[in-house]
């Protein structure tokens, strides 16, 4: 018998078996000469190596079609779940809509008053740099009637002290009999402080007056030299 490199012999007839040669007597017995088996260990290795292998593989396909079919079930139910989502989102948006109208409109409305409040700060600002201007120009103004007014005062004193020196000169020549016009002496009688008016010009009056007495003592100087006393 061969079982691929394995030999067995029987030594024992072919008729009688071991069993027929245990009840012939002591003196029979069966017996079987093994061959040695001369395998081949490295391809046994081999194989099993690449068996196992196979085996490994089928294994990891088993787990991945697991994971597959979860990662399915999970992907429906997340794509249900998105679907929920969206249904959620145009009825949240449907539901929104009319207040979304409403901030739109107030949007509008405040964009307008914002445009407003600035075209009107900008006029308040140019106002108020024309009121900064002439503020500029008022104080300037006060400056120049405060100088004015200190002029016009020296004016009058020096007019008065003119005055004084006409008067005195008048009453000298009236001493000498000299008629003095009455248009002249009423002159002098109205540029007197005394009988100013708040109406009356005056600068003005002094002027004139201060003219038309020149005239007079001129004329007089021509006519009749004075006398020193």
């Amino acid at each position: 018998m061969r079982y691929g490199s394995v030999f067995v012999d029987l030594t024992s007839s072919p008729c009688s078996s071991p069993r027929s040669a245990a009840h012939d007597g002591p003196d029979t017995v069966s017996t079987v000469e093994l061959a040695d088996l001369s395998l081949d260990l490295a391809g046994v290795r081999a194989s099993l190596s690449a068996l196992q292998q196979v085996i490994d593989q089928t294994e990891a396909l088993r787990e991945l079609r697991s994971d597959y079919e979860v990662l399915r079930r999970e992907f429906l139910a997340t794509l249900r779940r998105a679907d929920d989502m969206d249904r959620q989102l145009v009825d949240a948006a449907n539901a929104a809509s009319p207040f979304v109208l409403f901030c739109q409109h107030k949007y509008e409305v405040v964009h307008h008053q914002l445009d407003s409040t600035r075209k009107e700060l900008a006029d308040c600002l140019n106002a108020l740099q024309e009121h900064l201007d002439n503020s500029r120009e008022l104080e300037a103004y006060r400056l120049r009637y405060h100088d004015l007014q200190l002029r016009y005062r020296e004016a009058v004193s020096e007019f008065q002290d003119r005055i004084s020196t006409l008067e005195a000169q008048l009453a000298t020549a009236s001493s000498f009999g000299v008629i003095v016009p009455h248009a002249t002496a009423h002159r002098i009688a109205e540029w007197s402080p005394s009988s100013r008016g708040p109406n009356l010009t005056y600068k003005s009056r002094v002027i004139a007056s201060l003219l038309s007495v020149r005239s007079f003592v001129n004329q007089l100087r021509l006519t009749r030299p004075l006398k020193r006393t």
